[in-house]
């Protein structure tokens, strides 16, 4: 991100005004490329670039270094990522690239593995509060800012891991007078085949035993391009993206060489933001942005020779925005519109027939939603005294509609629904010499998916009635910057309530319902020091008390599945000279249940209802100079045991080598 520190950020200390500020800046479209140092407060964290270029395998390894953000997954590169901040489901949380919402309307998730970390220049983390303008969300959000430098120069990187891992990352910048370009592309490839304990023997069925994994290889092709262009009091940029992902889908149970199941993904999007400079006394800026992204995703179910599915999901989303800002002394004002459209079409066929819907197996769909969001920010700073306050307040307008495809001309029916929704923050922050405190309360929410109101497959049903998941957050935080000591602490408790969840009767038959509410009350507990200049450390803590409530029984007193209610970890660098690091870094999570009735069906448990726990240890090497970096990472050095999101082994030790070369 190109960042430069301005008088919004200097006023407005509170890290929901850091986003908002750190927005605006980066729409100033200035080209000067600053590494800073990482920014910390209780609920904010910026990361740059060059903390996290040198190793960093993919986003999600650079997303669980932050203390409050748990990052689950099924094992192997290219499988899907779980990311939950402060107890949140994956669900809820929103991920921005550029300005753009990535979350999926259809089924509200989003891919972490589609940005290549050479192209990020900064990712930021708000763990309660909106990125500036829109909708409140309940789990946070996560804004990655893609890289786009002013110098002209070429950098190469190359790197090799274990279980076939191979990866090559190329760009080249550009500066042409008022334009700044920058090109790149990526190529990764994995065959994720590493020893796993297998049920059933394709060879023998009557036997376990531990196998390579098979059918689970993944490989990835990113091509990308930015320019920003400053032309008088017009600042431009533009981006575009292509990505295609394939993904081979193990047999998990008898690990089949006969499995061809696979995923393959072909995604597109390209953006606009023009921000124009007013000479005004009160309108410092207007901004307009807007994008389109295309999705086609091409699901082949093929377990064996005798049977083959295929399933083909189509995505389209265009969003305009319009956000003036207006400066009155000490209050900025921020109001703002956004108009978003997504559609979704789905098409099966079973050996290569096309599936007719017919009440009984899936139906082909097509879902449509349009949301209008409307609101305003207001900032304020006290004349008199170190105290800034926020007031976020949002309204969401949406229309959706679900029909059938490949029906009868009889069976033709079309679901409709137009909704409300608001959302809103309130904040304020004061300091003291070294001491900054923050109060706030926020009210999020995360509307139900298209698929939860209309579901269309087989004995499964949609729900057109649900309520939306919404939270009320109270938060009070502290951070201590004193010379070489820095420590940020966060008391904070949330009611969820309106948990969709989706539940099947006895005779099969599933809808997606609201079920429970839940409170959790946390603590998150930072400490940085520097000894001197050669060593430093971290130590993180984070404790999660979660408690549902629900009419159904088998999910009342419960604890939220899918999160690790205690992790501590504690992090050892090393700066030998100017040209070698080593680091060290250890993670103890505790307290993981899989699902809401907190049954656990893991055999190595020591009893029924016990969680899963793990220690995970990984060490680094880094060499670099001016034009050049290598670096060597050891990913779980100690423990081959533990258990994936999924209850599977995870892959175990791994390791890999990077090397760059910038300059060229």
């Amino acid at each position: 991100m190109q960042l430069l520190i301005s008088r919004f950020i200097i006023c407005c200390l509170l890290p929901s005004a850091q986003f908002a500020n750190a927005q605006n800046t980066q729409n100033e479209m200035e080209i000067i490329e600053i590494e800073q140092q990482r920014t910390t407060t209780a609920n904010y964290q910026l990361i740059q670039r060059s903390e996290f270029l040198a190793s960093a395998q993919s986003l999600s390894d650079v997303l669980s270094t932050i203390n409050g953000v748990q990052i689950t997954q099924i094992s192997g590169v290219g499988n899907p990522v779980n990311v939950s901040i402060r107890g949140s489901s994956s669900k809820q949380v929103q991920l921005y690239i550029d300005g753009q919402l990535i979350n999926d309307n259809q089924f509200g998730g989003f891919d972490l593995n589609q940005i290549p970390v050479e192209q990020i220049q900064s990712i930021e983390v708000s763990k309660s509060q909106a990125i500036g303008t829109g909708m409140t969300p309940i789990g946070g959000v996560i804004r990655v800012n893609t890289y786009n430098p002013s110098a002209s120069q070429t950098r190469l990187s190359l790197a090799a891991g274990s279980f076939g891992f191979k990866e090559v990352n190329l760009n080249h910048n550009v500066k042409l007078d008022t334009h700044a370009l920058s090109l790149g592309g990526q190529f990764l490839r994995v065959k994720n085949d590493y020893d796993y304990m297998v049920p059933q023997t394709f060879d023998n069925s009557a036997i376990s035993a531990e196998q390579p994994l098979r059918n689970n290889d993944y490989d990835k092709t990113a091509l990308y391009i930015n320019d920003q262009i400053s032309l008088d009091a017009h600042n431009i940029r533009l981006n575009a993206q292509y990505t295609k992902q394939n993904k081979a889908i193990p047999n998990y149970q008898n690990n089949s060489p006969e499995n061809l199941s696979n995923l393959e993904t072909k995604n597109w999007r390209a953006g606009y933001i023009h921000v124009w400079k007013s000479d005004s006394k009160h309108l410092s800026e207007v901004e307009f942005e807007s994008y389109i992204d295309s999705k086609k995703e091409h699901y082949i179910d093929a377990p064996s020779s005798v049977l083959q599915r295929d399933y083909f999901y189509d995505t389209d989303k265009y969003f305009v925005s319009l956000k003036p800002t207006f400066v009155f002394d000490n209050i900025t004002l921020l109001p703002y519109s956004n108009l978003a459209k997504q559609q979704f079409t789905s098409e099966q066929f079973l050996n290569d027939q096309i599936n007719i819907c017919n009440g009984f197996s899936g139906c082909d769909v097509k879902a449509q939603q349009t949301d209008l969001h409307f609101g305003t920010r207001v900032e304020w700073q006290s004349e008199d005294l170190p105290l800034q306050s926020y007031l976020l307040a949002n309204k969401q307008k949406s229309r959706s509609s679900n029909q059938k495809r490949n029906v009868s001309a009889e069976q033709v029916d079309q679901l409709k629904q137009d909704d409300s929704y608001s959302s809103y923050e309130l904040g304020t922050t004061t300091h003291f010499n070294d001491i900054e405190l923050e109060l706030a309360f926020s009210k999020g929410i995360r509307t139900p998916t298209l698929f939860e109101l209309y579901g269309d497959r087989g004995a499964f049903k949609g729900n057109a009635n649900l309520a939306p998941e919404h939270s009320n957050t109270f938060m009070l935080a502290s951070s201590y910057n004193k010379n070489a000591l820095n420590i940020t602490s966060s008391l904070y408790r949330t009611k969820q309530e309106n948990a969709i969840v989706a539940i099947f009767n006895s005779t099969g038959t599933g809808s997606y319902t609201n079920v429970s509410d839940a409170t959790l009350n946390g603590l998150e507990l930072q400490i940085d020091y520097r000894f001197n200049s050669a060593w430093s450390t971290q130590l993180q803590a984070n404790v999660i008390d979660s408690q549902t409530h629900s009419e159904f029984v088998a999910f009342d007193d419960k604890k939220l599945p899918g999160i690790y209610h205690q992790q501590y970890s504690i992090s050892l660098n090393y700066q030998l000279n100017e040209a070698w690091r080593l680091s060290l870094d250890t993670h103890i999570d505790k307290e993981l249940y899989f699902n809401r009735t907190n049954r656990f069906t893991n055999t190595q448990a020591k009893g029924n209802g016990t969680p899963s726990d793990r220690e995970i240890s990984d060490f680094s090497v880094t060499w670099q100079n001016s034009q050049q970096t290598l670096s060597l990472q050891v990913n779980n050095i100690f423990n081959n045991d533990y258990q994936d999101l999924a209850n599977r082994p995870a892959q175990g030790r791994s390791f890999q080598v990077k090397y760059s070369i910038k300059g060229l």
